[in-house]
């Protein structure tokens, strides 16, 4: 578990939205740190490959778990140096109120969502959600080194930092989903050392938030027979029904539903069965919104599977995963790739 916290927490620092961040840099250096070569590419996915050892006819596998987190844009400043933004992703205006952000002009700037002190606000604004556009960004700093300094279309993001709870329980920004990039990590990690005949390509997706831009281009590019999605999913909250949530340290979630091979699922849940690995199932009956709706869609179509890891507070600055669902989803998915070479030729059914 030591070495899932410390990648984790490097990973979750770190940035990535859009082009801009260092986050690709983060994972390239954990997987060389392995042995393992890794790169950047044009999009800003990483790449990184582990040969198999069949003679011939050998087959690839995918493993897809994005790299890109929510965020914002700077889409006006106004004469007074305030910063107004536009999202990227998801993410929801009734958190942005007094949370500490990351500007990302020049240099990294530190600012605070600002807005009208109650006293202030009119009757009807306290009935309603204030929408984005009532929000701005104050930096402190004067209007001339704002405007000299940040530019329309910087990005920005969320400030907070990697927090240790109780049990295992890891809480901060971009768990969605860098807890998948650290299972990614964690699968090649352990595949390095073992015999399997399936070439395996990890890949760190960019802009699976909004473009599914990632898993299109390298679905597409590489050699895919096989793609296993690494993604997060809604852990248990309160007044949410029992099958639509997955507690969290109870395993991960496998999906089943119509765009999934049966065959896949069914190789999921048969190794998780046989090697007594806790897990969950999700029923999700068409498309996913995962990297997986790019990656099954694209050429002739490629056979598709997810692993869900449980996660509390989805696209907030405070989610919360469990270290033991990596591990669990890390070993899943190792086991299961050596089980791939069992699976018959057609899989659809």
């Amino acid at each position: 578990m030591e070495y899932l916290d410390r990648l984790l927490e490097q990973l979750t620092d770190a940035v990535g939205i859009g082009y801009t961040g260092d986050v690709g840099s983060v994972i390239v250096q954990a997987l060389e740190a392995e042995g393992i070569r890794a790169s950047v590419e044009q999009d800003g996915s990483v790449c990184a490959f582990l040969k198999g050892s069949g003679v011939k006819g050998v087959k690839n596998v995918m493993i897809a778990c994005h790299l890109d987190e929510i965020g914002y844009v700077v889409s006006r400043i106004d004469e007074a140096g305030r910063l107004f933004i536009s999202e990227v992703g998801g993410a929801d205006v009734r958190i942005l109120p007094g949370q500490e952000m990351s500007v990302l002009g020049k240099k990294a700037y530190s600012g605070y969502v600002a807005f009208k002190p109650p006293h202030l606000l009119s009757s009807d604004e306290r009935e309603r959600v204030l929408p984005l556009e009532d929000l701005f960004i104050d930096l402190g700093i004067k209007p001339e080194v704002v405007k000299r300094n940040i530019q329309l279309g910087d990005y920005v993001t969320f400030s907070n930092r990697y927090t240790r709870m109780p049990g295992g329980l890891r809480a901060g920004k971009s768990m969605d989903n860098r807890a998948g990039v650290a299972c990614g990590i964690q699968v090649l990690r352990e595949m390095a050392k073992m015999e399997h005949s399936f070439n395996v390509h990890m890949v760190a997706t960019s802009q699976e938030e909004y473009t599914g831009l990632g898993a299109r281009i390298h679905s597409f590019r590489l050699p895919i027979d096989y793609a296993i999605v690494v993604d997060v999913t809604h852990a248990e909250h309160p007044d949410l029904k029992e099958y639509e949530v997955f507690p969290l340290s109870s395993g991960p979630a496998i999906v089943r539903g119509a765009t999934i091979p049966p065959a896949l699922s069914k190789l999921l849940l048969d190794t998780a069965r046989s090697l007594e690995i806790p897990y969950q199932v999700e029923a999700n009956p068409s498309r996913t919104g995962t990297d997986a709706d790019d990656i099954a869609f694209n050429r002739e179509g490629i056979p598709s599977c997810i692993v869900g890891i449980p996660l509390r507070y989805m696209h907030t600055p405070v989610e919360v995963v469990s270290l033991t669902d990596i591990e669990l989803a890390a070993r899943l998915i190792t086991h299961s790739i050596i089980r791939l070479q069992d699976l018959p030729p057609e899989v659809s059914g």
